[in-house]
């Protein structure tokens, strides 16, 4: 069965028009092996945080340094994305998803066996990082390939839908685990079965894709795509969309990183709510960033007819509720604080898969994974600047309100950015 569609969209070259484009069903099959190899980074990176404790005992350093692990994760991703945008345009992105499901398994299978030594365990983690490069950078030519244009919000909506749910899972299968092992690295070892399982999936799929694939619709020429290349780093629209990025990140590091222990810790610093409502609090808002980017693939496709900028800017727009988290009359109210967290959430949730589709509409399909590394690569360090300048404003306030109140500045700043991303000749380039 198959979906037949006649490629309409003006960027794109004359003759592509001329027939149907088929796109078969196996599409929904192709973009699943996107999704798991989410989930697998994901589960590979959350796993940790609930043992750091554990894994500073057992490494005999620590629990700042343990801490870095995360950090170390976090840095080679955002590293990643420079490497896997130029290897996805040359070698394709079945190959880059397939390689991060690489990545998400085998160090961690391995750090059963040796992950004894910090220096050992950093240098796992930084391949384990690698992995989302890879996936995300595969994501979106996935999609221009293998969806219509009238789907393709709802293509990166799904695995962008799956980014919190393997969060979710790494954070709750991990003390699981432990306490039936009591070793962390076999903890960590097992959970290896979800980047096995992708790349299983990925090396079946993909090979059964290559005989069912819609036809390309644009030249692999080495030099349009080095032309095209130069052409957008030169053009202002892609440095707009690489600080709209970096709020992003700004925003999503700091906000779940910081709601747990807001919700958790003590009057005045937080809410003083405790450890367990913290936690379930914070799924509330893993709810809203699950249902979120799907909501927001939808709007996109039926609504607004692919124009991700405005999509993008509902998101920000939504995201900036996060900042009423910190009032009375909000968490007093405990019916108004559960659909304010899963509308901060939601908004939150929304805004990466938004930025692929813009990055998608803006540029040529040659040179989409390239520009997916740069708006990525240099915006993922949004997160680590948000997380530094938060944890500077709770020190020197010994409150989470000034924290919450730069998160939602940044979503404001987001706000006004993403209003300048406007159309563009890119994509005809």
């Amino acid at each position: 069965m198959t979906t037949d569609v006649v490629a309409t969209d003006p960027t794109l070259p004359a003759q592509s028009a001329e027939a149907p484009i088929r796109f078969p069903t196996f599409r929904w099959a192709v973009l699943a092996a996107a999704c798991l190899a989410v989930i697998a980074f994901q589960v590979s990176a959350m796993s940790y945080s609930p043992l750091l404790g554990e894994i500073a005992k057992n490494l005999g350093v620590g629990l700042a340094q343990s801490v870095n692990l995360m950090s170390f994760f976090m840095l080679f991703g955002a590293i990643s994305y420079f490497v896997a945008g130029p290897f996805c345009d040359r070698y394709g992105f079945a190959a880059s998803i397939t390689a991060s499901a690489v990545f998400s398994a085998i160090p961690a299978a391995a750090t059963g066996w040796i992950g004894h030594s910090f220096a050992v365990v950093a240098a796992i983690r930084a391949l384990q990082g690698c992995a989302v490069g890879f996936a995300l950078a595969g994501l979106a030519p996935l999609v221009l390939r293998w969806f219509p244009p009238h789907q393709r919000g709802l293509a990166l909506g799904i695995p962008g839908a799956c980014n919190p749910l393997g969060a979710i899972i790494g954070v709750l299968a991990s003390p699981a685990l432990f306490r039936n092992s009591g070793s962390w690295q076999r903890t960590v070892a097992v959970l290896s079965v979800f980047g096995w399982f992708a790349l299983l999936y990925c090396v079946i799929i993909f090979q059964l894709a290559k005989s069912r694939a819609p036809k390309p619709q644009f030249s692999r020429d080495g030099y349009s795509i080095a032309d095209a290349f130069r052409t957008a780093m030169r053009a202002p629209i892609t440095w707009i969309g690489v600080l709209a990025t970096f709020a992003v990140n700004w925003i999503m590091q700091s906000a779940f990183s910081l709601s747990p222990s807001y919700f958790a810790e003590p009057k005045p610093v937080g809410l003083g709510l405790g450890l367990l409502a913290g936690g379930q609090l914070m799924g509330v808002v893993q709810i809203g960033a699950i249902v979120g980017p799907i909501v927001g693939g939808l709007l996109l496709d039926k609504f607004f007819r692919g124009k991700a900028r405005i999509v993008l800017s509902m998101g920000f727009l939504l995201a900036l509720t996060y900042g009423l988290l910190q009032f009375s009359a909000i968490y007093g109210t405990r019916p108004l604080f559960l659909v304010s967290l899963v509308v901060a959430g939601a908004g939150i949730g929304m805004l990466f898969p938004l930025v692929q589709s813009q990055i998608n509409e803006t540029y040529a399909p040659q040179i989409v994974g390239r520009m997916n590394g740069v708006w990525l690569g240099f915006g993922a360090f949004g997160g680590s600047a948000g997380l530094f300048v938060s944890s500077i404003a709770l020190k020197n306030t010994g409150s989470y309100v000034l924290p919450i109140n730069i998160i939602a500045a940044a979503a404001a700043v987001g706000f006004v950015v993403s209003m300048l991303l406007r159309p563009s000749k890119m994509r005809a380039l």
